[in-house]
């Protein structure tokens, strides 16, 4: 490999032999977002993490627009006998319907359910736990209290009841129950963020120039309290999809036509014996999508870290 003629950075230090100065390498400095993409891209199984998130979500985007009517429409001269082919590629299911593009859709409806349902989680648990975190005192008190509250409650069965009472059925209502019960470890994140933040020297700073509690909270300490909601928002993601996997699966999800992969699950358990595989396509989607979330997330936690090293 040919060597570079560029100057490299130098710095001269005194104390040499003879009373000179030695010359050293200055290393360059690095941002914090720099490290982080460093310490992301060393861990494997997050990138490995990344690139299957990535290429479920443009399976689900652009396979459902190719096969356009075709994860609902139903065609009586096809069926499960029908060989597999490039325009059926997991063949037909017993009424007809092409199985692979009504497994793209299903997980399209996963994906959306779990990434509103996150941005929703993320908004109520740092607005929650800003305020809870910068206020202090009683108004803490009162608040962590409601959260105590809420976490002592059965999470899957307060889903269960929300959605029993607003209507099942609809993408928008599951969206929102997920959404409106799965905030607290958010706050308490942001929470223990704040409180370690709010006697920061850039906070105080701001307070004596006589900025609003606003500007604080909104332009100095949410930026640097983002990390752990983002960890958190990433995890998140694949309790949503089980979560809706599971409210179809017993009948207070989305309901057929409409694709989902618990749904899909439901459909296919009374045909578990003859057609073994249709359970085990949306079985399988399912353990890929929550792997690629969990162990994303798990790189993302690692990588926000400072604490951790970088390998040479």
């Amino acid at each position: 490999m040919a060597r570079s003629d560029a100057p490299r950075p130098i710095a001269a230090v005194a104390g040499a032999p003879g009373g000179g100065f030695d010359e050293v390498d200055l290393v360059p400095v690095q941002t914090y977002w720099q490290l982080v993409r460093r310490r992301f891209f060393q861990n494997r199984m997050a990138v490995i993490a990344l690139f299957l998130m990535a290429a479920l979500i443009l399976s689900a985007i652009i396979f459902p627009i190719i096969g356009g009517d075709s994860w609902f429409r139903t065609d009586l001269l096809k069926g499960p006998k029908d060989p597999v082919s490039l325009t059926a590629p997991l063949g037909y299911d017993n009424l007809g319907i092409n199985i692979f593009f009504r497994l793209m859709k299903a997980l399209r409806t996963s994906l959306i359910i779990g990434f509103f349902a996150v941005l929703i989680i993320a908004g109520i648990g740092t607005a929650f736990g800003s305020i809870s975190g910068y206020a202090g005192g009683l108004l803490d008190n009162v608040l962590m209290r409601i959260v105590d509250i809420v976490l002592s409650l059965p999470g899957f069965f307060l889903v269960l009841m929300l959605v029993a009472f607003l209507g099942s059925g609809s993408v928008l209502v599951i969206i929102f129950a997920i959404g409106l019960t799965g905030w607290t470890t958010a706050a308490r994140l942001v929470r223990a963020e704040f409180l370690r933040l709010r006697e920061a020297d850039f906070v105080q700073a701001a307070k004596a120039l006589g900025a609003s509690d606003r500007r604080i909270i909104i332009r100095h300490m949410v930026p640097s309290a983002i990390a752990p909601v983002v960890v958190a928002a990433t995890l998140g993601i694949a309790d949503s999809v089980v979560t809706e996997a599971a409210l179809s699966y017993l009948g207070f999800g989305l309901r057929p036509p409409e694709a989902s992969l618990g749904n899909m699950l439901t459909g296919a358990q009374d045909y578990f014996y003859r057609q073994p595989l249709w359970i085990y396509y949306p079985g399988i989607m399912l353990i890929l999508l929550v792997l690629a979330a969990s162990f994303l997330g798990d790189g993302l936690r690692d990588a926000l870290d400072p604490r951790q090293r970088i390998e040479a």
